[in-house]
This record gives C-alpha cells, sequence and structure tokens, in this order.
C-alpha cells in the first residue's frame, strides 16, 4: 500500500513538473513575441526620429517653396455639366447650388499659413524613390512622418520608408492612387499603433474641442506644400464609400463629398466644391470591421496638379459597368483595405460593355459621369 502511495506521488510529481515546464515554456514565448512587438515598435519610433532629424528642418521663409515642375499638366479638373437639368435637385437639398456657387465657395476658402517644415526632398529621394510626400497633423505634431506609394497596398504595411521589415511599417498611399496627390481623392494609410506612434493619435480627433482648437493637417511634396481643412471624421466599416475613387472631379464627386460631410462626428461647416482635391487619413480601431477616418480638402492657394509623369500603379477603372469588389481579407493589425476600384488591370470587360469616363461606387460598379442619379 505503502508503494502504491509513494508511486502515485512520483507520478504526480512528473505531472506537475511538465506543467511547470510547459507553462515556463508558453511564458518565455509569449516574451518573446511582446519583445519583438514592442522592439519594433522602438526600431521604428528609431527610425523616423532619425528622419525627421536629418530630412527636415524649421521653415525658413527665405528657403524656396516647392512649386509645381515644368513637367505638370494645366489643372483641367472642372467638368463641365449640366447638373441641374439631368439631376433636379429636392427641395432643400444642398445638391441643388449651381456651378457658380461651388466656385465662389471654393475661392472663399483659401487658408494659406506658413508649412510645419522644409524637407530636403533631393535627399530623401536618394534614401527611396517611393516617398511622394510627407503629412503633417497640426494638432497632433507627432504625426509626421515621409508617405510612400508601393506596387501595392501590402509592401508598406510591414516595411519602413527604407524598406526595413518592421511591423509598425509606414505611412502610404493606396497604390490606385497618383503620386502628385491631384487625384478628387487620394487615400493615405497608417497603422494604429498602441505606442501612439504612427496614426496611433489620429482617433483623439474625433473629440470636437480638440478639432475645433485645430482642424489642418499638411501634406507636403516636392512640387509644393499643400494644406488640408478637414471636414470629417468618423468610425467607418473597412468598406465603406470612403475608399471610392474618383478618375476626375465631378458632381457625383461633390455629392460623395457631402455624404461623407454629414457622416462626421465632429460638427463644421467647411464649404465643399466639385473642385476640390480630398485626401483621407485611414487607420485600424480595436473593431476589426471599423476605420478611423479623417478627411480633408485642400485650401493652400496652389493646389496639387496633374503631372504627365506621375506614378500610379492601379489606376482607377474607366468601364461602365464592373462584376463587383475583389475579396477582402481580414488580416490582424491590418490597418488598410484596398480602395474600392471594381475591374482590375487586365480583366476582361463584359461582352457588349462599352468604355466610358465615370465614379466607382461603394458597390463595386461604376456610374457614367452625367448619368441620372436616383436619390
Amino acid at each position: 500500500m505503502a508503494d502504491q502511495k509513494e508511486g502515485k506521488r512520483e507520478s504526480f510529481g512528473v505531472v506537475r513538473t511538465i506543467i511547470l515546464i510547459v507553462a515556463i515554456g508558453v511564458f518565455c514565448f509569449s516574451a518573446y513575441q511582446l519583445y519583438k512587438i514592442y522592439g519594433g515598435y522602438k526600431a521604428a519610433n528609431d527610425e523616423y526620429d532619425a528622419i525627421e532629424q536629418s530630412f527636415t528642418k524649421e521653415y525658413d521663409a527665405n528657403e524656396p517653396t516647392p512649386t509645381p515642375s515644368a513637367d505638370a499638366e494645366v489643372d483641367d479638373t472642372v467638368i463641365e455639366e449640366e447638373p441641374e437639368e439631368d439631376t433636379p435637385a429636392k427641395e432643400g437639398d444642398k445638391e441643388g447650388k449651381d456651378d457658380k456657387a461651388d466656385q465662389e465657395e471654393e475661392e472663399m476658402l483659401v487658408e494659406d499659413a506658413e508649412p510645419p517644415m522644409n524637407v530636403d526632398w533631393a535627399e530623401l529621394k536618394k534614401v527611396n524613390p517611393d516617398i511622394t510626400g510627407w503629412v503633417y497633423v497640426e494638432g497632433m505634431d507627432n504625426i509626421s512622418y515621409p508617405i510612400c506609394l508601393g506596387e501595392d497596398n501590402d509592401y508598406y504595411l510591414h516595411h519602413t520608408f527604407r524598406k526595413e521589415s518592421v511591423f509598425a511599417g509606414a505611412i502610404f498611399e493606396d497604390y490606385h492612387n497618383s503620386s502628385d496627390f491631384a487625384d478628387p481623392n487620394t487615400i493615405v494609410y497608417g497603422h494604429n499603433m498602441r505606442n501612439g506612434s504612427m496614426f496611433g493619435k489620429l482617433k483623439f480627433m474625433r473629440d470636437q474641442a480638440k478639432y475645433d482648437e485645430n482642424p489642418f493637417f499638411w501634406i507636403l511634396t516636392p512640387d509644393g506644400n499643400y494644406r488640408y481643412h478637414i471636414f470629417a471624421i468618423f468610425l467607418t466599416p473597412v468598406d465603406s464609400e470612403v475608399y471610392t475613387l474618383f478618375s476626375q472631379n465631378s458632381n457625383e464627386f461633390l455629392r460623395w463629398e457631402r455624404r461623407i460631410q454629414a457622416q462626421s462626428e465632429v460638427k463644421n461647416s467647411v464649404p465643399l466644391s466639385r473642385n476640390d482635391k480630398t485626401v483621407v487619413l485611414s487607420t485600424c480601431t480595436s473593431d476589426s470591421s471599423k476605420r478611423c477616418v479623417v478627411i480633408g480638402k485642400c485650401v493652400s492657394s496652389k493646389r496639387p496638379v496633374r503631372k504627365a509623369n506621375a506614378r500610379r500603379y492601379q489606376p482607377a477603372p474607366l468601364v461602365t459597368k464592373a462584376p463587383g469588389n475583389p475579396a477582402i481579407p481580414d488580416i490582424l493589425e491590418r490597418d488598410q483595405q484596398p480602395a474600392t476600384s471594381g475591374l482590375r488591370e487586365g480583366d476582361e470587360i463584359p461582352e457588349g460593355e462599352e468604355m466610358a469616363e465615370g465614379v466607382v461606387l461603394p458597390d463595386g460598379t461604376v456610374r457614367e459621369y452625367g448619368e441620372e442619379i436616383q436619390d
């Protein structure tokens, strides 16, 4: 009997030892994973602190400000349409404003200011030619990063501006957009880092008092420094119409702007025009199905203009009808999704469909400019 009890005690001791070893192993593995994550945070912070010190300096009014280069095309974003006849406005509908009123609004909303810094673009481009601009949020001065443009929306998720593999990745444009920021709507993505870096503090702009204090951000580029007045901040589904791309400005674009402004969690009366240039700053949230977005319109007297040699890896489609959007993968910690874009390059156009310029809608279809809108 004594031998049996002794044997049970030994067996229990072995099991307890095994459990202890497994627990220690799990703890060590978890600690290592945390070390890798937070080590990546620190590495990214150190790298971006270094780039800001090396390639930027305090703004000097005596230093020449970038101006559109010689290869920039004429800004021909004004589209001649007859919205009043094709799409009569309902009573009290803002969309009933005529083109002249829209142009007056745009002329009124010029809010120039000194840029926050000067960027040494010649040296920065030597580090990585994929860098297209620099984002700076006035109300969150820790949001100050170079913007990259990759061949897809995956690479810069976990690669820095130096193309080094780091979890925090980089701030980057949607690859459907143009490198000159002259598209009607340009989308810029960044991680919502737990330590507040990258776009980690963007969510604080949802506070009305914070917004009222300073509702501006900047996109600095080799061709010009552009200031943006924020007209919408809110949480939105990953496949919402915020991520709609437009091949050119139109009244459909203006309708989109007004729908976006109506969803804003911060109250504002920023006037909108069909000739606006908008930028969406997008980051992930604790809810994997939603994103936090900050949308602003350019209010600098000099606006981004189309460049003949601007980089654009995946232009918005120019078809009258698209079969729908590709599946959007649900990836942990992913802070971006491909912009709504319908047909991709190389896809076959359904028989009988004619090519025409239009706007991409959230459901993947493309509405031709001038087509009547059913409200």
